[in-house]
């Protein structure tokens, strides 16, 4: 049977380079046409570090959580490598984190974010956070910040747009910029889901190759008023 993987990952920090997990969970459900939970796994890690205040405020682990826990990397291996795909919400965190492991360094992992492959923004929603969706979507996450549950929310939260994530994930993703962008188009911009880079002053925005010609031309009409782009978009 083919199936996928939602993972999650708690760490230390946010700098993959610096600081380590604390938490992992791994829903693995069936690809058909109406997906469900095979099984799951959840363990705790003990970092070796202490663990600051603010990590545990925001997700309710302590120390004494974590003494002499140790997470199965030689299972984490197998599920990742026998899964057809592994999803998780703003996949770039946490597969930092994992790919990072001694025993995860040449492994081949498809991988897929309900972030990004997911056009949340076509479908009504401002905003992308899981916990936010999740109320959006008439239903709570009870334990935010919870690797467990937050794999369940996303779970339940993708099931009705999984073949759309499926599709998109394997699309090229490049990134436009709106160079020199009016200032009044800031709002416009904002709505369309662009994102301000401070450091380039620039708004830009993850776009897949089957939405990049159509995204041109919405810059083109709303942003550039009909202006050759050739110098105004920059796509990476």
């Amino acid at each position: 049977m083919k199936y996928g993987i939602i993972l999650d990952v708690e760490t230390t920090g946010l700098n993959c380079e610096e600081d380590r997990i604390i938490e992992i969970a791994i829903l693995k459900f069936s690809l058909g046409s109406r997906p469900n939970i095979i099984n799951l796994y959840s363990e705790l890690e003990n970092p070796g570090v202490p663990l600051s205040p603010e990590i545990q405020k925001l997700t309710h682990i302590t120390p004494d959580l974590l003494e002499g826990a140790s997470i199965d990397w030689s299972k984490v291996k197998k599920d990742l490598e026998e899964a057809s795909l592994v999803i998780a919400h703003n996949m770039e965190f946490d597969r930092s984190f994992v790919m990072k492991k001694d025993e995860l360094k040449n492994s081949k992992v498809k991988w897929a974010c309900s972030l990004n492959h997911i056009d949340w923004h076509k479908h009504g929603f401002k905003t992308r956070s899981l916990n936010h969706l999740a109320c959006d979507h008439g239903f709570i996450n009870p334990f935010p910040h919870r690797a467990l549950f937050d794999c369940a929310t996303t779970f339940r939260l993708i099931t009705p747009y999984l073949q759309e994530l499926l599709k998109r994930s394997g699309e090229a993703e490049y990134e436009l910029s709106a160079n020199n962008s009016p200032f009044r188009s800031k709002d416009i911009l904002k709505e369309r889901g662009y994102r301000w880079n401070p450091e380039k002053r620039v708004w830009s925005k993850r776009v897949f190759e089957t939405d990049l010609e159509d995204e041109k031309l919405f810059l083109q009409d709303n942003v550039y008023n009909g202006k050759d782009l050739s110098e105004t978009i920059r796509v990476n």
